[in-house]
């Protein structure tokens, strides 16, 4: 897609669950929810939505505290149910519910989480390669951490958390290169963000929820998991799990965890397919 038939985009600030998100809408038809995960912003999905909004109403935002959504005053921590409420009453606010949402990572985890306690907002869903390590054994868990620990840690120590947010997407970026990931001016304004994402998403995000399975199962929205065809084991194993619960087919991406950036042409139509079963 050259720039001159890339889809415009509208952006703005919502005010919403005591947070003010800033957004972007693309495109027209069905609407579609795109929730990020942990390292970047809504920018992540830039790509995609602008090959997207050809069939569908995009809706991307930067979550509480990530790039130009600012911090609240006072706010000292985070969670997925949070989060989640986020979404739900951005979605109210935009008039855009119920709708189709899609979710990577920790943005899979929002996104499932809409789906357990939101269901009144989401018409369908799309969870890629959930970060549900807390459904798996966790010897399993902290062997598969302690490479990433380990090289994460070190950067932290040499660099400050700059370094090592920049070791973390590195890592997830695999042998394409953070440069395929992001451009200058996009990986210049993720990193802005690095004491944030040390101190406040890490712990609680990534570690701290624990969906029932029993809710998981009784889930009567439709839902699709998908898993990147280059993931690390950790990530096919969580997207696995949430599969089976679901009774539901995995299905394979292309790419890498972060495939949506380094090859939104590819992964943009493997999702539009996806989406179009889901609902939207």
């Amino acid at each position: 897609m050259t720039p001159e038939t890339r889809a415009p985009a509208t952006e703005g600030i919502v005010k919403v669950n005591g947070a003010e998100l800033y957004h972007q809408v693309r495109g027209s038809g069905p609407a579609v929810l795109m929730i990020h995960g942990t390292g970047g912003d809504s920018g992540c999905y830039d790509g995609v939505a602008e090959r997207l909004a050809s069939d569908f109403k995009v809706l991307t935002y930067d979550r509480r505290g990530w790039s130009r959504s600012p911090r609240p005053s006072g706010w000292l921590k985070t969670s997925i149910e949070e989060q989640a409420d986020d979404a739900a009453g951005l979605l109210r606010a935009k008039g855009h519910a119920p709708t189709v949402v899609f979710g990577s990572s920790s943005g899979g985890l929002i996104a499932l989480d809409l789906v357990l306690r939101h269901p009144e907002v989401v018409r369908g869903a799309v969870l890629h390669e959930p970060s549900l390590f807390t459904r798996l054994p966790q010897d399993f868990v902290q062997g598969q951490f302690t490479e990433m620990n380990s090289l994460i840690g070190h950067a932290v120590a040499s660099g400050g958390p700059r370094a090592g947010h920049q070791a973390f997407l590195s890592a997830l970026a695999g042998e394409d290169g953070l440069e395929g990931v992001a451009d200058a001016e996009m990986r210049e304004r993720w990193l802005t963000n690095s004491a944030f994402m040390f101190a406040y998403e890490f712990p609680n995000m990534l570690l701290g929820y624990e969906p029932d399975p029993a809710a998981i199962a009784a889930v009567k929205v439709p839902v699709t998991v998908m898993r990147a065809a280059e993931s690390m084991p950790i990530n096919v194993a969580a997207a696995e799990w949430l599969a089976a619960q679901l009774k539901t087919d995995l299905v394979v991406a292309p790419g890498t965890h972060v495939a949506y950036s380094q090859r939104p042409s590819e992964f943009g139509e493997a999702l539009r397919s996806v989406l179009k079963q889901a609902g939207a």
